[in-house]
């Protein structure tokens, strides 16, 4: 068996000299763990690694002597449970860590006591220079309270100006079918429906007025407008010769802004010449915009509806 690192071992030893025994150690019978009781570390490295037969002597020769052996009969070995093991090297470990923390608690107890009499001779100019810290650190204070009250000032406003966002999104696809449905009824030819139409047109006009003085403005794009992907979102890209890159040809639905920010953009379709290549950021949100639309289950006109 492998004698190995931490494992018993007990041996016989002498050391001769020219041929000569000599009374090296106090006793002829060691008895140690390897690595971890104090003994000759030369002898140890030695016999880790070599096989263990009881009785078997080995020879080690000291390579700085060749003159110089010793004589090993060994005697009693027992494999260390790995466990074991794992606990001696981490206890070799910790104690290592302590003597070095002993030997740091020890410097910086040095160095404090020289450094005691230089710090009672600083303790006026210490007091000084804590009062103007303390009225440096209430100023901080100060002014971090001020503008702390300011940024939630302004996050209450920016609340009140955006809090019925949910709720104007929900209600602005109602009011264009609405809108729509009266423009269709005034074109009517039966007087009575023409009649409840213009009735209908007041009332939509007064929520129109109400929504407009809560924020809301309509984003109603021209044609020949060039596409802003801000205020704007592409339906249909359409190839002409001769065409004004991106410029929007047709309007397929008006969009609604509150305040400075979109809550539905309009619906456009844009125009390209033949072989444009766009840049590649004006392609990405194309794609992110015709994307938020199948998300968000906007129904979108078909070409034959819009016709």
């Amino acid at each position: 068996m492998k004698i190995k690192k931490f494992d018993y071992l007990e041996f016989k030893i002498c050391e001769f000299k020219k041929g000569k025994p000599q009374k090296t150690f106090p006793k002829e019978e060691i008895k140690i763990y390897l690595g971890l009781d104090p003994f000759d570390e030369r002898i140890e490295n030695f016999l880790i690694t070599q096989e263990f037969e009881k009785n078997k002597t080995l020879i080690y020769t000291n390579p700085e002597d060749k003159k110089n052996t010793f004589e090993i009969t060994l005697l009693k070995y027992n494999k260390t449970p790995e466990r074991f093991v794992n606990l001696i090297i981490e206890m070799k470990f910790l104690n290592t860590q302590i003597e070095a923390r002993d030997q740091q608690i020890a410097e910086l107890k040095s160095e404090l006591e020289k450094e005691t009499t230089e710090y009672k001779k600083m303790s006026d100019d210490f007091k000084i220079k804590l009062e103007d810290m303390q009225k440096k650190a209430q100023d901080a204070i100060n002014n971090h309270v001020q503008r702390n009250d300011e940024h939630m000032e302004a996050q209450i406003t920016e609340g009140k100006k955006f809090a019925l966002q949910k709720f104007l999104e929900r209600i602005i696809v109602p009011l264009d079918n609405f809108e729509d449905a009266l423009k269709y009824a005034s074109k009517s030819k039966d007087d009575a429906v023409a009649n409840y139409a213009k009735g209908f047109e007041m009332l939509f006009n007064q929520i129109d007025n109400i929504l407009e003085d809560t924020g809301i403005s309509k984003i109603k794009p021209k044609i020949g407008d060039i596409f802003d992907p801000h205020i704007h979102q592409i339906y249909e890209i359409v190839e002409k010769k001769n065409a004004t890159p991106d410029a929007i040809t047709e309007v397929k639905l008006k969009g609604y802004k509150l305040h400075d920010r979109t809550l539905k953009p309009a619906l456009v379709v844009v125009a390209r010449p033949k072989g444009y290549k766009p840049i590649k950021s004006s392609e990405e949100h194309a794609e992110e915009t015709i994307n938020s639309v199948v998300e968000e289950n906007i129904d979108l006109p078909s070409p034959d509806e819009a016709n």
